[in-house]
């Protein structure tokens, strides 16, 4: 395994379900919304960690080395966060659009 696989997948994060149990045991429950909270957190974490694994899987299998996968990696991610940057701009504009045109023509 890589370093790059090696250093995702100790990042993921496990939920000790035993722990939160004894503890909404002993709170009467109330710490039952922790205890969600903190599962779907580390839900989330941990399926944005496999998203990266898989990723950098597919690379491999193209037949890419590790220090050219990196490479792509950081240049779709680069890629990637250009193209949320110009939506959101799209969307503000769209929305001051609106709102002007409500203003002038819309009473």
């Amino acid at each position: 395994m890589s370093d790059k696989l090696f250093i995702l997948q100790s990042q993921k994060k496990s939920t000790s379900h035993v722990l939160h149990l004894i503890l909404s045991i002993f709170t009467g429950g109330f710490w039952l919304i922790v205890w969600a909270c903190i599962a779907y957190s580390n839900h989330s974490h941990n399926k944005r960690i496999q998203g990266d694994m898989n990723r950098f899987y597919s690379y491999k299998a193209q037949g890419l080395s590790e220090h050219e996968a990196i490479q792509q990696e950081a240049s779709d991610l680069a890629h990637r966060k250009k193209l949320n940057e110009r939506t959101f701009i799209a969307i503000g504009l769209v929305v001051i659009v609106l709102a002007l045109s409500n203003k002038f023509f819309g009473g």
